[in-house]
This record gives structure tokens, sequence and C-alpha cells, in this order.
């Protein structure tokens, strides 16, 4: 069951490139070794699922190259190649000993560019093979999940077919000792006979790439893979969670509460509320990817879909003004909950775009229905403080803030999240520590001199 996620989200959340030069998540993870790799990744990167039982598999699969030293051998420029080899226009070569004996001796009168790209994938495909084989050999001697036994057992069947056993057992180390016959025997089958097998190898191959290079992640970056809980009410807890983008990012930890549905968060600007509330998301989008989450441990049940509302822009196509778009957000967050839909929803500053009195009340008249809402968990950011002092005897809700302190008149900030409600109104400050006002003045003072009598 596909996990629902839509446009805005991925944007919020930053998980492709849109500009370049701008990081993304998805590169953080886009640290494949063949190119057959990497398009496999971004595939699996855009399809999140809610399926707790295909979760587990994958988690089970990236587990088993973590936790033992099993590895396949990828040679990036041989594995391209065959590639490029199982696209050459050339009709397949005949598997028989007159037209071998006949192609390989023209190519030797006159050098033929085909034939040469298919000796080569032929030989770069033999080396692969007898890569496969040992690492197969070395998979015996561990518990291989059940998901990835059915690979090693496609990859075992096609390594058992009579010609492959050949080569196999006494391989060639120098394409020079491919004879003319072995080639077009190859050519014919990888391209012809069993050209669905192979592709299926090729494939595996690719799997196996994926899943060794999250488990490198794993070692490298500090990340872990998600314990999904079982059970129909939404829980999440996570520990020292961090946004992979940022190069020096600090981490954080949430957790919901027996009875709490919404994260209610306050603080002053730049210190870190957008940047948590990312962070929260990429949680259990990452997560229902099955892929290793930039936390220390996260536990979350699986749910049905992630909504997200943090750099919304106006739709002017349709007309809409800011405020307009973020009331249509909200609606269709509420239609996807009223679907039966257990979301995992984010509002950053909600109702930023009309005035203060309007943004008070609607903010406050949301939020009190959202949390009547049971089976989805809400996170919500605000500079309207107020709304935090209306809201306190909602049982529902907990309360979390960022905060900064003056240092030498320069506000500070640590990133950390913490309980409560922040009182900090910094906004003034920092407008007044930059001069604008001033600078102003002198612009108008200039101005005035500057007026001809």
């Amino acid at each position: 069951m596909l996990f629902d996620v839509d446009k805005q989200t991925i944007k919020d959340l930053n998980l492709f490139e849109e500009r370049a030069n701008v990081k993304s998540v998805f590169s953080v993870y886009n640290r494949t070794v063949t190119k057959g790799g990497r398009e496999l990744l971004n595939r699996l990167f855009r399809t999140p699922v809610s399926d707790l039982e295909f979760l587990q598999s994958r988690k089970a699969e990236i587990n088993f190259f973590f936790l033992n030293k099993c590895l396949l051998k990828l040679n990036s420029r041989h594995i391209d190649f065959i590639e490029h080899y199982l696209t050459n226009d050339r009709v397949p070569l005949r598997n028989n000993f007159i037209d071998a004996t006949y192609n390989g001796l023209m190519n030797k009168l006159s050098a033929d560019g085909n034939y040469w790209i298919i000796s080569n994938g032929i030989f770069y495909t033999i080396r692969l093979l007898i890569d496969l084989k040992a690492f197969l050999s070395e998979s015996e001697d561990f518990s291989v999940p059940a998901s990835m036994g059915e690979d090693l057992d496609r990859l075992k069947s096609f390594m058992d077919l009579h010609p492959v056993k050949n080569y196999l057992n006494a391989p060639p180390e120098d394409i020079k000792e491919l004879t003319f016959l072995q080639i077009n025997n190859l050519d014919q089958l990888l391209r012809v006979s069993k050209k669905n097998a192979f592709r299926e190898v090729l494939n595996i191959v690719y799997k196996i790439d994926v899943l060794q290079t999250l488990s490198r992640i794993m070692k490298s970056d500090g990340y872990s893979l998600s314990e999904y809980l079982p059970g129909s009410q939404p829980s999440f807890e996570v520990i020292d969670a961090f946004n992979p983008i940022l190069p020096k990012a600090v981490p954080n930890s949430f957790t919901f509460g027996q009875g709490s549905t919404i994260c209610f968060v306050t603080g002053p600007n730049m210190a870190g509320k957008s940047t948590f509330l990312k962070t929260m998301g990429l949680m259990i989008y990452i997560s229902h990817l099955g892929f290793p989450v930039p936390a220390k441990i996260l536990k979350t049940t699986v749910f049905d879909g992630l909504f997200t509302t943090i750099n919304l822009a106006d739709n002017l196509n349709l007309g809409y003004s800011h405020f307009y778009s973020e009331v249509h957000r909200v609606k269709d967050m509420v239609v996807k909950i009223n679907t039966k839909k257990k979301l995992f929803v984010i509002f950053d500053e909600l109702f930023r775009g009309t005035n203060v009195k309007d943004a008070y009340d609607a903010t406050l008249m949301i939020i009190s229905a959202l949390a009547k809402i049971r089976g989805n968990f809400f996170f919500i950011s605000t500079h309207i403080l107020e709304v935090a002092e209306e809201l306190q005897l909602q049982n529902s809700i907990v309360f979390n803030c960022f905060e900064s302190e003056l240092d030498d008149q320069t506000p500070v900030y640590d990133y950390k999240l913490k309980k409560g409600v922040s009182k900090e109104r910094i906004g003034i400050f920092i407008i007044k520590q930059e001069r604008i006002v001033e600078i102003l003045e002198q612009i108008a003072e200039k101005q005035t001199h500057s007026v001809t009598p």
C-alpha cells in the first residue's frame, strides 16, 4: 500500500533537488556504486509505503549487510559497460561454429566496433558472474532474510545454467582467452534465449548495491533502522534526530506521550522551529521507505500518509492569496483525515497570510478542533503566543519551544527543543540591532538637505 504524500510535502522537506547546487535529502543517500543502483535508489526514494510487512522485510535486508561481513564486489565501469553492450544495435551473433569463426576472423581483418563492444560486454559479464558466485558462497555462512533469499535463489538458477556454469568453472582471466564460439554462444544467451533472466540478475545486483549503500551510511553517518510498532493506535518516539542536509545539525528528541496528539511549538525567529518540523517530517517519510533514518532511535507505528505545510506559496494561477491557499491546505488535510487515513501532519506558522486578529482566531479554532481528533499526530508552530494560553487546558496538546540567550547584545541559539511555551519576542530587537530605522532616517535626512530651495 502506497504511503500518501503530495508535491507540497515533497517540496517542504527538500527531498529532491529543485535548483542546481541546492542540497537535497536524496543527495545525502545517493552514494551507490552503479548507475543502475542510483536509478533504483531514486525510484525507491519516491515510493514510500504503509505496509508493515514490506517495511520489516526491507529493514531486514539492509540489516543483513549492516551486521554481516558479506559483500558483493561491484565494478561500476564494468557493469555500466554491460548495460551499454545489451543495448547494442547489432543483431545477436549466431550460436554455431561457422558463424562464430566468420565473425571473429572478419573482426581481425577489419576491426568491428560492435564486435568489440560485444566481446568486452561478455568478458565483463563473466567477471560479474564470478563476483556473484563468490558472494553467494559467502552468504551461505549467514542467516539470510526470506525476501533476499528469493533473490539469491534466482541468481543461483541463472548461474546453474549449463553454458554459464561451464564458463564459471574455468573463467577467462583475459578477454583474449575467449574463443570465437564462446563469444557467439554467450551473446546469443544474454541477448536472446535468457535475455529476461539476465535482466533479472542485473536488477538484483542493483538492489544489492542499494542495500550495501544504505548499510554503509548507517556505519559512517550514525543512522539507524526504525522500529515499527504494531497496533492501530499511533505512537512516535525519536531520540537524537537531525536534519541530514545541515552540515552541523543539532539533534533533538521528542515523544508523543499517552493521550497526546498535538505538539505545539513556539519560539523566536531563527531559533530552529522550521528545521525541527522538517526533521520530524523526514523521520516519518524515510521510515516509510524502510531506509535508515538520521537518528539514534526511532520507534513509530505505520502511518497512511504525511501532510506538511511549511513553505506554502501563493497560488496566483488559481487566483488564491496566501491566506486562501492556507485555508485550502487545511481543508485538504481534513478531507484526508475524514477518509479514515492515519496521518502525520505538520503546519509551520499556521495562517501567517492574514492579519494578526484573524490569524489568532483561526489558529485557535483549528487547533481546538484538531485536539479532539484521535488516530493522527499534529505538529503546529506559531508566533502567536496568546494562542498557547487559551490551549493550556487541552490534555491532548504538549507544548514545546525553542529559545535564545543574549550574549553581548547578540541573540545566541542552541537549537534544542525544550518543554513549555516561549515568551521571547526578539523580532524588534533584531531589527534595532541591524540599525534599519537609523539608516532610513539618515537617507531621509540626506534627501531633505538635497532638496533645492
